[in-house]
């Protein structure tokens, strides 16, 4: 008989925890700071204090001692929610992103559960830009200490474009890198996208995304669109915040001046165990006959290494 508690967790679990902490403009707090080997297995977050704490404030995480930071991306755009194009007073999920925004005071709480795996140390950090707000912050970090590197010197990374200070601002017939990924291999787990500031209407949501892996000449994954590449269609059915699936969720609730704007993001983990490469990954956005507009956005992509 098949034990059905043979997958259960065995190593021991604690949290380092940073309750109703103040963190002033231009400044780093760190959430967490151990020797491993080890994994952190979630990361919870509750942040206060502004559109900025809240949106620009960014997350940061240095793998094994190196002074050089390995993620650095804003909250806004990790967790979708620039924009008003999150919650609306309620939350959304896909399986290893939990996010919850009020619209109207920008506080936010948001669950990460893809693994932070380490070897020699990991310390993970809270930035607060630097816009003249102060955050108020708490935080929970799980995380489990191994005799050994569980992933084998595998890290979870990022690329992407915050919004604050990387924005980008493309034409209707502009191709975009998103990713461009060398060495391997690896396996592509997470997007977050916000797209169509400054959008004179919703065709951008006509491009599609493409993935190319190992240097293939065509692409082997190509959507139908954007918003179905979060598990949507028909721009959105009304415009409205909902959990599109159990992998994807979007925020469209139309802020005045970028009734245009969405927020979206996937789980390409839960969704297809991850788009796995071994040596090379490129992630674009396409144009196509149906745009019309241009528009601003910020993307995020998650992938292990």
């Amino acid at each position: 008989m098949v034990n059905p508690l043979a997958s259960l967790r065995q190593e021991k679990l604690r949290i380092d925890k940073v309750e109703n902490v103040s963190v002033g403009p231009n400044t780093e707090r760190t959430l967490y700071n151990r020797n491993g080997p080890g994994v952190v297995v979630s990361l919870w977050m509750a942040l206060g204090g502004g559109n900025a704490p809240a949106l620009d404030g960014r997350l940061r995480v240095y793998y094994d001692g190196s002074p050089l930071v390995s993620i650095d991306i804003d909250m806004g755009t990790l967790l979708a929610t620039h924009w008003g194009a999150g919650s609306a007073n309620t939350s959304h999920s896909c399986e290893h992103v939990h996010v919850e925004i009020d619209a109207s005071s920008y506080r936010t709480a948001f669950l990460l559960t893809f693994p932070i795996p380490f070897g020699t140390s990991l310390r993970i950090a809270y930035f607060n830009t630097n816009a003249g707000q102060t955050a108020n912050i708490y935080s929970m970090v799980t995380y489990s200490l191994t005799p050994t590197d569980e992933a084998n010197g595998r890290r979870l990374r990022y690329q992407g474009v915050r919004y604050v200070d990387q924005k980008v601002t493309r034409t209707a017939s502009a191709t975009i890198t998103l990713a461009q990924i060398t060495g391997g291999p690896g396996s592509i787990v997470y997007h977050s996208y916000v797209g169509g500031v400054g959008a004179t209407n919703l065709s951008w949501l006509e491009r599609n995304f493409s993935i190319t892996v190992d240097g293939e000449p065509t692409a082997q994954i190509v959507a139908t669109g954007t918003e179905d590449w979060f598990d949507s269609g028909w721009y959105f059915n009304g415009r409205r915040d909902y959990n599109t699936s159990f992998h994807s969720y979007v925020g469209t609730n139309q802020p005045a001046g970028n009734v245009n704007v969405v927020g979206m993001a996937t789980d390409l983990w839960s969704k297809w165990g991850g788009v796995p490469f071994t040596a090379s990954a490129v992630i674009q956005s396409l144009p196509e006959a149906g745009c019309t507009t241009g528009d601003t956005l910020c993307w995020c992509v998650l992938y292990y290494q």
